[in-house]
């Protein structure tokens, strides 16, 4: 496995870069991150199996800098294995996630950290992101505030995933990553941390996000759209129990996930975003809020 050395004994955020077949975007990945105004941070990249060159780059990017840590699985174990050991060995209070092939903007860190510093009440803050490929890019926007959130978090995904920061504390009360939710388990792991306190995001794109064929592709697609509707029924029996019409659109969705091609999903999911994101922040006269307000929150272990 790896090589335990590392300049920095105590860094106050561990970013968390898995790390399979990841080659062609990995250097830009880890330099965005080089170049972030906050100093405080380790980078630790674990490889799940890579048949590429992606471990000679790792190995390459550990010696060229001093706060990066590699570590490398032999076989594919899955990202939840990989996230949960990255949780074990980061040395951070809080856990920054970032993807293989997703650029971070040079003020993410230090915003993020200085969010939570501030708010001790939050566990978790994601933010904007913007999303792009070759020809386009686009603004994906996400609620700011816990109440805004968990009155559409059955509905809508509170976060992107790469966007996101987190306290290491929290994370490991709330029993980390559920490989069995893959590749819905950061929405699994939304639903338990925000059971644990509050969940934000910082209303600007502090990460550029790649899309890419993977996440076009129909099996990628369909699984995730599986194993998303196993993710909120979970949340509905252990969490918070979703109204029937909310139910009913799960249903909805999965249909949809595995007839449909991932671009018209994407593209319908993106629209019904914008939408909810616009209803959350009215009154809760609102009839769309006030069936959210009598929404039963349920306790767990």
């Amino acid at each position: 496995m790896k090589h335990e050395t590392c300049n920095i004994k105590i860094p106050l955020v561990s970013v968390v870069i898995p790390v399979f077949n990841g080659s062609p975007f990995l250097a830009e990945a880890v330099e965005s991150v080089q170049k972030n105004t906050y100093r405080a941070f380790e980078i630790i990249l674990i490889d799940d199996g890579s048949t590429d060159r992606s471990q000679e780059l790792c190995h390459s990017l550990e010696k060229k800098y001093a706060n990066v840590r590699f570590y490398a699985f032999p076989r594919n174990r899955g990202l939840g294995r990989v996230l949960n050991f990255a949780l074990d060995k980061a040395h951070g209070k809080y856990i920054c996630r970032l993807n293989q092939d997703d650029i971070m903007l040079p003020d993410r860190i230090k915003t993020q950290v200085e969010f939570l510093d501030k708010n001790p009440n939050i566990v978790a803050v994601g933010s904007w992101i913007e999303l792009f490929d070759n020809k386009n890019k686009q603004i994906l926007q996400f609620l700011e505030t816990d109440e805004e959130i968990k009155k559409t978090w059955l509905l809508v995904s509170p976060f992107s995933d790469p966007s996101v920061m987190y306290r290491k504390e929290t994370a490991l009360k709330a029993g980390g990553y559920k490989q069995e939710f893959w590749p819905a388990d950061d929405t699994q792991l939304w639903y338990r941390l925000g059971k644990l306190g509050k969940l934000a995001n910082i209303q600007k794109p502090l990460v550029k996000v790649r899309w890419h064929d993977k996440a076009a592709s129909v099996l990628y697609f369909r699984k995730l759209t599986i194993k998303l509707y196993h993710a909120h029924r979970w949340a509905h029996r252990n969490i918070q129990t979703a109204p029937l019409f909310v139910q009913l659109f799960w249903i909805g969705m999965l249909i949809a996930g595995l007839l449909f091609s991932p671009q018209f999903n994407w593209g319908f999911y993106r629209k019904l975003k914008k939408i909810i994101n616009s209803i959350a922040p009215l009154q809760p006269k609102n009839l769309f809020l006030l069936i959210f307000n009598k929404v039963e929150a349920k306790t767990y272990s």
